[in-house]
């Protein structure tokens, strides 16, 4: 009898547990559907173009949420540099060497600017007096139209985009003055020109602000209308370069920047391709 009553209540409290379990046990899990990690592309930037940065990266992602773009500015060898090693998508500079392998497309109409300080009274030179100064022919301000004082020449350093382009447009065969300083990025020939009313440099036409003045040449002035049209003697294109035909989310950044959305903004500093 006590072993009826003890296999009972045993079963009892058995019944009793098991009903307990049941009522505690976690629902199963909800479905959750993955979703693409974010892309982040790897675009270097020529120093001399850094206003492109500002213009284009939010108004890109806010179109393209899962493609964020990571700038990093350098020189124009340095950049190519190192896009051949793997260390860039793709890189955007205003120079390519002749013996490049490299993909490349415009996606902005730039200009080869010569600059001075914002006080200084010459407003526009003819190439050949752009030649003159830099090679050292011509030593005062005063034989352009400008005060009597000595001109001091700024240039850049070997591997930038500009002072090729100014080799190139300019200087053609004749050497720059021995007695130029040289500086190593686009920010310092700027703060060196807006500092010193005797200065002379050249840097690109997006990044040249209030703090220094961007002579004509030729008798005409850099503006984004200038280049777009190429009436502007020294517009250059700003190429976009890849190792090889951009597919996936570079061709789709690639092709943002040459679309309406993209021209627009890229036009508040640059001439439009498109």
């Amino acid at each position: 009898m006590r072993l009826q009553q003890f296999v009972i209540g045993y079963l009892c409290l058995y019944i009793l547990a098991a009903g307990t379990a049941c009522e505690t046990m976690p629902a199963p899990p909800s479905v959750i559907t993955p979703t693409a990690p974010p892309t982040t592309l790897r675009i270097g930037l020529t120093d001399s173009a850094a206003e492109l940065m500002a213009l284009t990266a939010e108004p890109f992602e806010a179109a393209y949420p899962q493609t964020a773009v990571q700038f990093t500015t350098a020189n124009n060898r340095t950049l190519l540099a190192d896009l051949e090693t793997g260390q860039f998508d793709a890189v955007l500079v205003h120079h390519i060497p002749a013996t490049t392998g490299m993909w490349f497309n415009p996606v902005a109409l730039g200009g080869l600017v010569i600059i001075v300080h914002s006080d200084n009274p010459v407003s526009r030179l003819d190439s050949a007096e752009i030649q003159a100064i830099f090679n050292g022919r011509i030593t005062n301000w005063s034989s352009v139209g400008g005060f009597d004082r000595l001109v001091e020449v700024v240039g850049r350093e070997q591997g930038a985009g500009s002072r090729a382009l100014f080799g190139e447009r300019i200087m053609l065969e004749q050497r720059i003055s021995i007695t130029a300083q040289v500086v190593s990025n686009n920010t310092q020939m700027i703060e060196i020109v807006a500092g010193n009313p005797a200065a002379i440099g050249y840097s690109m036409m997006g990044a040249v602000g209030p703090d220094v003045k961007a002579l004509a040449v030729d008798g005409t002035a850099a503006t984004p209308e200038t280049t777009a049209e190429q009436s502007y003697p020294l517009t250059t294109p700003l190429y976009f370069v890849s190792p090889a035909e951009p597919t996936g989310d570079l061709r789709a950044f690639l092709a943002w920047l040459q679309s309406e959305a993209g021209q627009m903004v890229i036009g508040e500093k640059y001439g439009r391709v498109r």
